[in-house]
């Protein structure tokens, strides 16, 4: 897998020849492939950074560039200088827009912790860190924030999308099976198969019911009651958080659930799969 810091690699090649150094406190030796601007982070700050480390075979083991959410690491006081065994040194010596790689091993890296299986001792891993900026307390805590703003907005969005695509194929099984359904909240679908009497359950509720739930792709069965049970509603997936206060009580009904009103991208295995549909046949007998 290649790095893929354009502007980085760039530097490397220019700076090949020129190979500038600085020194941290614990001797870790790095390279510096553009130098940055001002003074070096000092204990209370904060390095914001891109940070990729791969092995001496190139195969990338992690890129924060990628996922889109930068590395914080704090700069500790300088009475911990001599307990620093490992890279934690070199922040040290870091300043706002620096690119820099260091070298260490794997033993040093894992310090006494397993390491991954088929790595040796001796295997040389690379880092590659480029410093966005040193800031404050402050600072962090308006970045964190805006990163938690950004990274709530990406998973709406997906989710979004994860509907519409469920509410499709739920739709498409039902036109192929010529069933008809009534609509319910984002892109649940049921159908009452014995109306029942009297109140509905809210959210608040604890519930007495059978269910059988299948997956729509295939039907199989994943889970079934043997005999009546309770559930307070609030505990349960939100498609059935939705489609119960659709019923009466002693109602039968089938629910078909889009994946993110189920077990959504994560699936619940080993029965569920990642983003799977799902067809719940329930019965309400009770509630309080």
């Amino acid at each position: 897998m290649k790095f893929s810091y354009v502007v980085l690699m760039a530097a490397v090649f220019f700076c090949s020849a020129c190979s500038k150094t600085r020194k941290a406190p614990n001797g870790y030796e790095v390279k510096v492939l553009r130098d940055g601007e001002g003074a070096y982070a000092e204990p209370g700050q904060f390095l914001v950074m891109n940070m990729l480390y791969k092995d001496s075979k190139d195969s990338v083991w992690a890129d924060t560039k990628k996922r889109g959410i930068p590395l914080i690491i704090p700069v500790g006081d300088t009475s911990m200088i001599k307990s620093e065994k490992g890279i934690e040194s070199i922040f040290r010596i870091l300043k706002k827009k620096d690119s820099v790689s260091v070298t260490t091993d794997a033993k040093t890296l894992f310090d006494g912790q397993p390491m991954p299986p088929k790595i040796k001792a001796d295997e040389k891993i690379i880092f590659l860190f480029g410093v966005i900026d040193v800031t404050d307390r402050g600072g962090i805590e308006k970045l964190q924030a805006e990163i938690q703003g950004r990274e709530m907005e990406k998973s709406k969005k997906a989710q979004e999308g994860q509907i519409a695509a469920d509410t499709l194929a739920i739709d498409a099984y039902l036109a192929d099976k010529k069933i008809i359904a009534q609509k319910g909240e984002q892109g649940i679908r049921y159908v009452i198969t014995k109306p029942g009497a009297g109140d509905k359950p809210s959210l608040s509720s604890t519930v007495k019911v059978n269910y059988k739930g299948s997956l729509l792709a295939d039907g199989s069965v994943f889970d079934q009651s043997e005999s009546p049970v309770e559930f307070p509603l609030s505990n349960l997936i939100q498609g059935w958080q939705i489609g119960f206060p659709l019923l009466n009580k002693g109602s039968k009904a089938t629910l078909y659930i889009p994946s993110s009103l189920g077990y959504g991208a994560n699936g619940a295995p080993p029965n569920i799969p990642p983003n799977a549909n799902l067809v719940f046949e329930i019965e309400l007998i009770d509630f309080k």
